[in-house]
């Protein structure tokens, strides 16, 4: 029998030819009967369906390794990325950490320095409303207006010298009072005159203590609660009474 021609064989067409299609073209010219031609077609055909299914098989065991080695690292990959956030997480929460402690820090410091600016404040009240049309008003003549209008209007009587400095607020407008801040030499003075100050109801003035931009705010804040009927300041302290009736100080605990 005529021997099978090589795989890498090229018909006249440049067409590779298979392991098994030398045999077939033998078959085809040689002298057989058709039973005999028809057994050797079974022959190669079985041949080749076992070819086929030990090349599946190869396949297929190449295939599953290669999944394997993928699965492999792709598990050593997420292994790896899950160490890496866990570091992460826990370099987050103590960064989380430090921000709170520095953060708590620093509204401890804001308080303190908020307080001592207050205390600085002690002796000093602010007069809203008080008659204003001198453009140039001097400081001089502003403790004069003070003093007459302390003695006019709250009956207490203090003189030039128990002012310390007193100046106006703001840019001057006709017909709308610049405020007024005025600083006593003694705390009894302010205290005497905040005393007094409910003897302005009614009238377009009126007399608070001079609040840091921070209390300000604080007592605004709790003004706006609904629970709040009032809020006022006694001596730098920040106070609300309640709509039950109960009087509550705000305590420096909210950051500014």
């Amino acid at each position: 029998m005529t021997s099978t021609r090589s795989a890498s064989t090229s018909n006249s067409k440049g067409q590779s030819k298979g392991p098994h299609s030398g045999r077939l073209s033998d078959i085809s010219r040689g002298k057989m009967s058709t039973d005999e031609k028809l057994d050797n077609i079974y022959v190669i055909l079985s041949t080749l369906k076992e070819d086929i299914h030990s090349q599946m098989i190869i396949l297929r065991e190449d295939i599953k390794k290669e999944n394997r080695e993928l699965v492999e690292r792709l598990e050593s990959r997420v292994f790896d990325l899950e160490e890496q956030n866990d570091d992460l997480k826990q370099t987050v929460s103590k960064l989380e950490q430090h921000l709170g402690e520095s953060e708590d820090r620093q509204c401890e410091q804001d308080n303190k320095l908020n307080d001592l600016e207050q205390h600085g404040r002690k002796n000093t009240i602010r007069i809203v409303g008080l008659e204003d049309s001198n453009k140039n008003e001097t400081v001089e003549e502003c403790v004069e207006k003070i003093v007459k209008f302390v003695y006019d209007k709250l009956n207490v009587t203090i003189v030039e010298a128990d002012i310390d400095i007193a100046h106006r607020l703001g840019v001057y407008q006709r017909g709308k009072p610049r405020n007024i801040i005025c600083k006593f030499t003694h705390r009894r003075r302010k205290f005497e005159i905040i005393k007094q100050r409910k003897l302005l109801k009614g009238t377009r003035c009126y007399i608070m203590e001079d609040l840091t931009r921070i209390n300000q705010q604080r007592l605004k804040e709790a003004f706006e609660l609904r629970c709040v009927e009032r809020s006022w300041s006694t001596d730098g302290k920040l106070f609300v009474l309640l709509k039950n009736g109960r009087k509550r100080r705000i305590l420096n605990t909210t950051r500014s």
